[in-house]
């Protein structure tokens, strides 16, 4: 299986710093809908097989610049993004602020967020669901060409599951409108290419 990672175009939270997770449901941004239009000029959807898409509003919109009105999604929740509980939604300036030991060099929240956030989806649980859905998606489509349209922290855990054991630090976030490739069949799961923009 050929699996394309497709992260959704930009919205305001991402514009402005605040963290983004399952329990906020914000539209594109202008700027992150133009982008992804200029994107989708040089991306062929016609070569997939099967499209599968996170319920949430900027992948689902994402996912339709991309690929068009008329081919057929399908929606999963086992792809929308991490839950942040009570975080969801607000600034990650002012928790790094607070927290610095809760985020890494580039800004990204580690580990550590979990000994002040006890509200959040256990690291745990989210690779469960995005392992469990990989497991169906290779059931389902073993010689295929998919593409998964997803979340930042999503694409992470993808990659990590079969390549780091579910540890996502060793990959950086990708651009949104940034895309990965993956094949993973059942000797060998390799990463093709991570974070290729198009625009």
């Amino acid at each position: 299986m050929e699996v394309v990672i497709l992260r959704h175009g930009t919205t305001d939270l991402n514009k402005n710093s605040m963290i983004q997770g399952s329990s906020v449901d914000p539209d594109l941004s202008s700027e992150g809908r133009a982008y992804a239009e200029k994107a989708a000029k040089n991306f062929n959807p016609d070569e997939f097989d099967a499209i599968y898409v996170s319920p949430l509003k900027r992948a689902q919109e994402t996912a339709r610049i991309f690929v068009g009105p008329d081919k057929k999604i399908n929606t999963d929740d086992r792809i929308k993004e991490m839950d942040y509980g009570d975080w969801d939604g607000k600034s990650a300036k002012e928790y790094h602020k607070q927290y610095p030991d809760a985020f890494d060099y580039r800004g990204l929240l580690t580990e550590a967020m979990y000994k002040y956030n006890k509200t959040a989806e256990s690291r745990k649980d989210f690779e469960a669901r995005i392992a469990d859905f990989f497991d169906e998606l290779y059931q389902k489509h073993p010689n295929d060409k998919v593409l998964v349209v997803c979340h930042g922290v999503v694409s992470r855990m993808i990659v990590a599951h079969y390549l780091t054991h579910g540890d996502i630090s060793y990959f950086d976030q990708m651009d949104n409108c940034g895309l990965a490739k993956m094949h993973i069949d059942s000797k060998i799961q390799r990463l093709v290419f991570w974070n290729r923009v198009l625009a």
